[in-house]
């Protein structure tokens, strides 16, 4: 399974993202990491949830995997327009839209595919992945993926969580990991492309269990008659 992003700039400039995942897995396909930066040992600005021992596992998988991408772009800054082209399988995906939003999209599937027991919930909807998602469709896309691990979890006589409280404390957690991966990236970065990207996903993280609480009959989420 895969996804590569492809990344135009006005200058004629051409850059690949290519994320490659074990369809049965969904985890990200190992792949060497030359020369990892400082700031993605695991103890470089280790998150409060991380379950993992530093003496064990030298880096955060997250950060390892996203070494390889922010290096290209952390002399970019975020609001630059670029030609973006997301290549899968079954389609094609085009937008003419900023770096950030880019990279945010494509720095989404890494974070739930890399190994971080955080990031577990989201990562069934790597499988499904839309670039580009607005905040509604981002809902839509979590609520429904949450909704469907718990009636398999129901077929399989174990207890569902049809209010999604689960859902709601997870992405509470994994603001927690947005944030300490943001102060990692910082420290690599001359410009502040990879570090908004990641911030524009932590926004969606606080927005999504507001909107599953507050607001998703307004938004078109109803039942029909």
């Amino acid at each position: 399974m895969s996804y590569k992003y492809i990344i135009k700039f006005d200058s004629g400039e051409e850059k690949t993202i290519d994320i490659q995942l074990d369809p049965d897995t969904l985890s990200l396909l190992p792949r060497e990491v030359p020369d990892p930066p400082q700031w993605a040992l695991l103890d470089q600005g280790k998150c409060r949830l991380c379950p993992f021992d530093g003496a064990s596992q030298k880096y955060c998988p997250v950060a390892l995997n996203l070494a390889a991408i922010t290096r290209d772009f952390s002399d970019k800054a975020s609001t630059v327009l670029v030609d973006a082209r997301v290549v899968t399988r079954e389609r094609e995906y085009f937008k003419h839209t900023s770096l950030q939003s880019v990279l945010s999209s494509a720095i989404g599937i890494y974070m739930v595919t890399s190994g971080c027991p955080v990031m577990d919930t989201l990562k069934p909807m790597a499988a499904y992945h839309l670039p580009f998602a607005s905040l509604s469709e981002t809902v839509y896309r979590s609520v429904s993926s949450y909704l469907l691990q718990q009636y398999l979890r129901m077929k399989k006589g174990l207890e569902p969580d049809w209010e999604l409280k689960k859902l709601t404390k997870a992405y509470e957690d994994i603001e927690v990991v947005n944030l300490a991966i943001v102060d990692r990236i910082r420290k690599d970065s001359q410009k502040d492309a990879n570090y908004n990207a990641v911030i524009i996903l932590d926004v969606f993280a606080k927005m999504v269990p507001r909107t599953i609480d507050q607001s998703l009959p307004s938004k078109g989420f109803r039942l029909p008659d």
